[in-house]
């Protein structure tokens, strides 16, 4: 008879415990399903897919506004992100001109940006402009940014200086990529411009809304400039309020009809899109103190711009922010939106947007807002 195996049947052994044992280990290990319950959710457009771009600075602002031509009564308009992009980049390219090479050209931006080129330039609809050629079934802007940069730098490199023909060649390149702007569209079966569109047909006041941000390193209710890199045209224009107040406002706005553009950090652990939610150290309440020694050490980081829509609350009674996100409706298990709780937006934003009607009266009277 054949001597057994010692070390073999051993090893059996304890593949078979370990397998029997692995279902009551997986489970422990797996976190427990949150589920939420929403208060208050409002009317919103679809949820949009950036893909490769390094625009959610304008598909948050840009889903924001739409929501607010809701709540003005003006119906749903889906708009166009890239007719903002593509003039926007040609504003960034003047700067960085002018500051001979000496500032952020990048894909990146702020929501004021947006805001801005509506102004000065009206806006579309996404059909009107896409962004994207008949053959593309998304947006890629890889290639797109290189070439600017690449074109910008040489440009830069002129002597003695740039040539009177710069800009059209820049505006050759978007062009190319983004397909040219149009001129007039048609609505109601008539011709009119994209600033008649804004002004007439959709009547935004772009000086209805505000910015505001929350650091001690700057004085509280007091116009500030945001030092963040996508802050490119350094805009001082952004109130520095202290944490309590800004998340009263959040939640005044979010109980009274209102949405909120949020900006912020989304590079925690805490952040997973995929399940659905956000949290952030939920035993605690993050201080000013705290957001201060995160941002200025890094751990807070100007990523990502979203759209909150509504608010919740979890099964344990806690709040949450349900929030539209721009990386496709298929992303996650609620439609591409997801829950961030109260205190990982406390501790992680850096920038929100608002209407300014928006604000609690005794917070706009310490603002001096009429």
């Amino acid at each position: 008879m054949k001597k057994p195996n010692t070390r073999k049947l051993l090893l059996l052994v304890s593949a078979a415990f370990l397998f029997a044992h692995l279902p009551a280990y997986a489970q422990q290990q797996e976190e427990p399903a949150k589920t939420f319950t929403d208060i208050k959710v409002y009317d919103h457009t679809s949820t949009k897919n950036q893909a490769s771009t390094g625009t959610c600075w304008c598909f948050s602002a840009i889903s924001f506004l739409e929501s607010e031509l809701i709540r003005m009564g003006k119906g749903q308009h889906e708009l166009s992100e890239m007719f903002v992009v593509h003039h926007v980049y040609l504003e960034k390219a003047r700067t960085y001109m002018r500051m001979h090479g000496n500032n952020n050209f990048g894909p990146g931006g702020l929501g004021h940006d947006v805001f801005t080129a509506i102004m000065e330039h009206g806006i579309v609809t996404d059909e009107d402009y896409s962004g994207t050629w008949a053959y593309e079934t998304r947006h890629n802007h890889g290639e797109l940014h290189r070439a600017l940069r690449a074109y910008m730098d040489a440009v830069l490199r002129s002597r003695p200086g740039p040539s009177r023909k710069w800009e059209s060649g820049l505006r050759g390149i978007l062009d190319a990529y983004l397909r040219p702007l149009p001129e007039e569209i048609t609505v109601e079966r008539r011709e009119i411009t994209p600033g008649q569109f804004a002004d007439d047909v959709l009547g935004l006041e772009m000086d209805d809304y505000v910015e505001i941000t929350s650091f001690s390193h700057m004085p509280f209710y007091e116009k500030v400039c945001l030092l963040v890199a996508d802050n490119w045209v350094r805009d001082d224009e952004t109130w520095n309020l202290p944490v309590d107040d800004v998340m009263k406002i959040i939640e005044h706005a979010l109980m009274n009809g209102y949405t909120v553009v949020y900006g912020g950090d989304v590079s925690e652990k805490g952040f997973d899109q995929k399940k659905g939610y956000a949290t952030w150290n939920e035993d605690s309440t993050a201080t000013q103190e705290e957001r201060q020694e995160m941002w200025d050490r890094w751990t807070t980081t100007d990523d990502h711009g979203m759209h909150i829509v509504g608010i919740a609350r979890d099964e344990e009674g806690k709040t949450f922010y349900r929030v539209k996100n721009s990386w496709g409706a298929d992303n996650g298990p609620y439609g591409g939106h997801i829950y961030m709780s109260e205190n990982f937006i406390r501790a992680k934003f850096d920038l929100i947007t608002i209407h300014m009607d928006a604000i609690p009266d005794d917070i706009r009277a310490r603002m001096k807002i009429n």
